[in-house]
């Protein structure tokens, strides 16, 4: 039989649905009547649903009595919450009236015109002030109590260990920073305590300075100080020697950083980290410099006579004597304690020179505003400042401790910028004098009497002076440390004394020039003399020397380490502030001709004339790169400039005194004559050369035409006068230049103007060979290398018309060479154009094209 669990009502209950209702009766049928046999079981299956029921209706019964119970008990309770809310609303009300009454008694808007009608807010508030006023009070006074027993204790201690007094030293330090530190943080300053505390922090630091101080200094009389202690010490100074060293190691304990919070670290490990930072001054050292400063004022600044303004190197000397005559007691003794105590970054030495420069400094600045009343003494004083600053880094190997590189005592007049001025003006005008009066001497433009290489420009006075007037203005400002301060010298003084000098050239050689060739005989009080011949050579090769000494020199001094220095630093400011390639202008031209100086400017700034001929770039890296160059470039090329128009006068004047005497041979119309020879004509002798050889050829016993006597005298003269003034490379590239301007003379005066016979070209030839060719030879080792189409075109005048043995200028066989040759190769219509060159060598003819040597041929009368 089935279990009862199944006809548990709320699992028949599942759905009133009338469908569902019949589904279900049907499964329990099917569940329990499956078959005809379970009809047997009918009546128990009935009987057991009845009593199902039965139970469920109990059930059912139970649980609405127990429903309807909850449900009341629920109603009262609600009505009961209701209540409670109602009066706890009530409630509510009461106490914001009552609240409000309240606030309208402690807090009143109205103005209170007496204390006893304060509110109640006001006087709590006044008395919560009261009670802070007092903790600060309290406090304030525990700070005090703290700091004066840190400085009892401090006091007490430094007498018999200094070591262990920095402790109560160090707090108070830190007390009086933490203090100052928490009453700023707290948005108010303790009034008065923060400076109270650190009058009380200087105030121990300078009593413990103080007693240790007068330690120190008992054991510097032990040794007769400031005498100097000289090496090797005697043996009784054992003691002393123990003694000044605790003394000296205890004032290294008071040297403390400015900053209270690093007060308590070692100086050494305070500046590890920083580099070129100028570290302060030792106690002990200041103290031991106190009497030479003493001994320095006595002197230097009192009514002594060795105070003198004049005599500044006094001083300096002093100071030098001084250092010299204690170093080896710095170096020795007390450099070993310095390094002991941990100071090793400082140099005893180095330092002692830093505490005595303090004399020396004051001593400078004190002496500017009388300096400056005084030109020569104020340049004097500068120049000798200079000279000390080099001497104790060149002999004392000074930098100041912790920096790397040293100023100078010039810096009193180079870092005030009207001071810096003002001395740059004074040597602007001292310059100035001195070039003026240079150029206004009687003998501005003589020679020097003094013996140079042949290669070399010999300088007029003038030129050697502006040289020696350059190089002392170089040595005023050379030793200076700073780029700015050396590039305005250069710029403000030496440039512009070299564009004054070249535009005095310049102007000397456009008068000349314009005396020459224009108006020579409408000039009053100018002689013919003095433009032409051997003198007008002499004012050329004069000017030319000096400026040819000077460019040399200055291009000489660019290479120079001093100068390059300066090149590369304006170069490298230039990049940096162009920020662009390639270069930025030559100014060399433009300085000339506006009297501009012709180099970069001196500020550090770089304004737009420091970028002068600056040729920079700036590569892939960022890395600045700077071309070669010097800084004296365009100044050298305004007097090369000059060089080469002066030269091209020497040309011009010697050639046209040439020409002029040369007018009889140019008129001479006997050439086509087969006998032109008059011996009956007042022969004048050439002045015999040194090198010059007897004429061997077959016409030697043809004689140099008369007419060239006087034009080749004059010639060899001013050669001569050339050759013995100006340097050998010079004298042949006029001479050159000489030689191009008189091929060109006779080739288009007398070769393309006259007709020659075979008679006439061997008379010609003579000239040239015995006359102008021979000119050269004391000087070139072939002349006639210069006059080449000359010697080529009397080979075509000298050869004759008819066959007749000749000699070949190409190789020493005999050929047959005659006139008719010549001219048959040069009309033969079938011969080409590249191989008439090649035929012209075979007669000799090397440098004359084929139209020069047609119109050669074409001058023979018999051609």
């Amino acid at each position: 039989m089935p279990s009862t669990d199944s006809y548990d009502p709320e699992v028949l209950i599942r759905d009133l649905d009338e469908n569902a209702t019949e589904n279900h009766v049907v499964d329990f049928l099917n569940s329990h009547f499956r078959e005809l046999e379970d009809l047997e079981n009918l009546n128990s299956t009935l009987v057991e649903l009845k009593e199902n029921e039965q139970s469920q209706n109990e059930k059912r019964i139970q649980t609405q009595a127990k429903t309807s119970k909850v449900l009341q008990q629920a109603l009262d309770s609600f009505n009961v919450t209701v209540n409670e809310l109602e009066n706890l609303q009530a409630t509510r009300m009461e106490l914001e009236d009552a609240l409000a009454d309240h606030c309208s008694i402690v807090v009143s808007e109205k103005p209170i015109e007496d204390s006893e009608n304060e509110t109640l807010m006001k006087k709590l508030v006044k008395l919560q002030q009261q009670v802070d006023s007092l903790e600060r009070s309290k406090q304030y006074l525990k700070v005090l109590v703290v700091a004066d027993e840190l400085s009892t204790k401090a006091k007490q201690l430094i007498e018999k260990s200094p070591q262990k007094s920095l402790v109560p030293y160090t707090q108070l330090a830190h007390l009086a920073r933490n203090i100052k530190s928490n009453s700023k943080e707290a948005g108010h300053a303790v009034s008065h305590l923060d400076t109270y505390l650190q009058q009380c922090v200087d105030t121990l630091w300078e009593d413990m300075k103080n007693r240790l101080t007068k330690k120190f200094k008992q054991t510097l009389d032990a040794f007769n100080w400031p005498t100097p202690i000289k090496v090797p010490y005697p043996p009784n100074t054992t003691d002393k020697f123990s003694a000044f060293r605790k003394a000296f190691t205890e004032l290294l304990l008071l040297q403390r950083p400015a900053d209270v919070e690093e007060v308590s670290k070692p100086l050494e490990s305070k500046n590890s980290k920083e580099d070129n930072v100028l570290l302060p001054p030792l106690l002990p050292m200041q103290i031991m410099v106190e009497p030479l400063i003493v001994r320095f004022r006595y002197h230097f600044d009192s009514k002594r006579p060795t105070n003198r303004i004049d005599k500044p190197e006094w001083y300096f000397s002093h100071v030098i004597t001084t250092i010299r005559e204690h170093s080896p007691f710095l170096t020795g003794a007390v450099q070993a304690i310095v390094d002991d105590a941990g100071f090793e970054k400082y140099h005893a030495k180095n330092e002692f020179i830093r505490c005595l420069l303090v004399a020396v400094t004051r001593k400078l600045n004190n002496s500017v505003p009388t300096l400056l009343n005084s030109p020569q003494i104020f340049s004097h004083t500068v120049f000798e400042t200079l000279q000390f600053d080099q001497t104790l880094r060149e002999l004392h190997m000074y930098t100041p401790p912790g920096q790397d590189e040293w100023g100078g005592c010039v810096e009193v007049f180079t870092g005030k910028k009207e001071w810096f001025k003002a001395w740059l003006k004074v040597e602007k005008t001292f310059a100035e004098a001195r070039y003026n009066e240079i150029m206004h001497s009687e003998d501005v433009w003589e020679m020097v009497d003094e013996e140079f290489p042949d290669d070399e420009y010999k300088p007029t006075k003038s030129a050697a002076k502006l040289i020696n007037l350059l190089e002392l203005v170089t040595s005023r400002y050379k030793l200076l440390p700073l780029f700015h301060n050396r590039i305005r010298f250069l710029i403000a003084i030496q440039a512009e004394l070299l564009v004054a000098y070249s535009k005095r050239i310049d102007s000397a050689v456009d008068s000349f020039g314009n005396l020459s060739y224009s108006i020579v005989r409408a000039v009053p009080n100018v002689a013919a003399t003095d433009i032409t011949g051997v003198e007008g050579l002499k004012r050329l090769c004069r000017w030319l020397s000096s400026a040819g000494f000077v460019s040399r020199t200055i291009k000489e001094w660019g290479e120079d380490s001093f100068f390059l220095e300066l090149w590369h630093e304006v170069t490298v400011r230039a990049a940096r502030n162009t920020g662009n390639t390639g270069n930025t202008g030559n100014i060399g031209a433009a300085a000339h001709n506006t009297g501009a100086s012709p180099l970069p400017s001196p500020t550090s700034s770089i304004s737009s004339t420091e970028q002068g001929q600056v040729t920079s770039s700036v590569n892939v890296d960022g890395a600045i790169t700077v071309d070669e160059g010097t800084v004296f470039d365009d100044p050298a090329e305004l007097f090369d400039n000059i060089c080469e128009r002066i030269q091209s006068l020497i040309v011009k004047n010697v050639s046209r005194e040439f020409f002029n005497g040369l007018k009889a041979y140019v008129k001479k119309n006997n050439w086509s004559r087969s006998d032109i020879y008059n011996n009956d004509f007042t022969r004048q002798q050439i002045p015999k050369l040194n090198n010059q050889s007897e004429d061997t050829t077959s016409r030697s016993t043809i004689e140099l035409s008369p007419e060239l006597y006087t034009p080749l005298s004059d010639l060899a003269h001013s050669l001569t006068f050339l050759s013995n003034n100006l340097p050998d490379r010079i004298f042949k590239h006029i001479y050159k230049d000489v030689s191009k301007e008189l091929e060109d003379y006779l080739w288009d005066r007398i070769l393309m103007k006259k007709h020659f016979s075979e008679m006439g070209g061997c008379q010609f030839e003579v000239d040239m060979e015995k006359g102008l060719f021979t000119i050269g030879k004391r000087w070139i080792r072939k002349p006639e290398n210069y006059f080449r189409r000359l010697k080529d075109a009397c080979i075509l005048l000298t050869l004759p018309a008819n066959h007749s043995k000749i000699e070949s200028k190409s190789d020493d066989k005999s050929q047959q060479r005659t006139l008719s040759q010549v001219i048959s190769m040069l009309s033969d219509d079938e011969l080409e154009p590249i191989a008439i060159p090649k035929m012209l060598e075979n007669f000799g003819v090397y440098h004359l094209t084929p139209k020069e040597a047609i119109d050669v041929i074409e001058r023979r009368v018999d051609s």
